[in-house]
């Protein structure tokens, strides 16, 4: 049985400073204030263990931790036009825990309908450190991904912003519809590689000695394969069938808008 143990809450005022209005920042010209909260917690999770975060608005940066140990620091931050507002906002924002033998679910719940929104709304920022064998699944919305040094398998999704992948040896599958995917893999794992995205490039780095079968799609913009010794079955400007080193498990990578870079690490 695992259990939660230790956690902290501290509330901070921030004042923001707008510097310019213009663009998409006339939208929220008038919501001057922040309130900020931060929630931590640490977990232990044994090997073979899951961990889950889903946010709604807000970024997602994942980094192995030392042993079984799970670190979340989210930090939760309220707008207003005032700073009562901004403070009434935090105070709806929720963390909601799931916690069982095997696994730790973690879900940020915000106020439905557009009042919450209008009235200025909120995000809630995660930085999680997990065991770097841990298979992890962590999705968002309005916000990046960002995951460092795992082996185990993940997946990660976001709708509105950027997916980065640093030095990963572990199955991958990545999903964004508005920001681009930069993606290094120190190895290419048995479960492979699936990329998708729809608008923006997707960028991936691969050991020159990986053995990998590659599939890559996109329907605006060209695929560029410099560097890598590929065997090509298929090849046009937008689409790629090929094996790295004989081929070995599957690379796919389907892009919308956007070039697909395939490079050697």
């Amino acid at each position: 049985m695992m259990h939660a143990r230790r956690s902290a809450v501290v509330l901070v005022a921030l004042p923001v400073l707008l510097v310019s209005v213009s663009g998409c920042d006339l939208a929220t010209a008038h919501f001057r204030s922040e309130e900020s909260a931060e929630w931590r917690k640490t977990y232990d999770l044994p090997a073979g263990g899951r961990v889950e975060v889903r946010n709604v608005n807000g970024r997602i940066e994942v980094q192995p931790s030392s042993g079984r140990t799970v670190e979340v620091v989210a930090v939760k931050t309220g707008r207003g036009a005032t700073a009562d507002a901004a403070r009434e906002a935090l105070g709806k924002i929720e963390i909601v825990e799931n916690v069982g033998a095997d696994i730790i679910r973690l879900e940020t719940k915000l106020p439905r309908g557009s009042g919450f929104m209008h009235s200025g709304g909120g995000e809630v920022r995660y930085m999680i450190k997990v065991p770097a064998s841990a298979v992890t699944e962590v999705i968002t919305v309005n916000g990046g991904v960002e995951v460092t040094g795992l082996s185990g398998r993940v997946r990660a999704e976001t709708t509105n912003g950027g997916i980065v992948g640093r030095d990963m040896s572990g199955s991958l599958e990545a999903t964004t519809t508005n920001g681009g995917i930069d993606v290094d893999m120190a190895r290419v794992a048995e479960g492979g590689v699936r990329l998708e995205c729809t608008n923006g490039a997707i960028k991936v780095r691969l050991p020159g000695d990986a053995h990998a079968t590659i599939s890559a799609s996109v329907a605006n913009g060209g695929i560029d394969t410099g560097g890598l010794p590929l065997e090509t079955t298929e090849s046009s400007r937008r689409r790629l069938e090929a094996r790295l080193n004989g081929g070995g498990p599957s690379v796919r990578l389907e892009g919308t808008n956007g070039g697909i870079h395939l490079t050697r690490r």
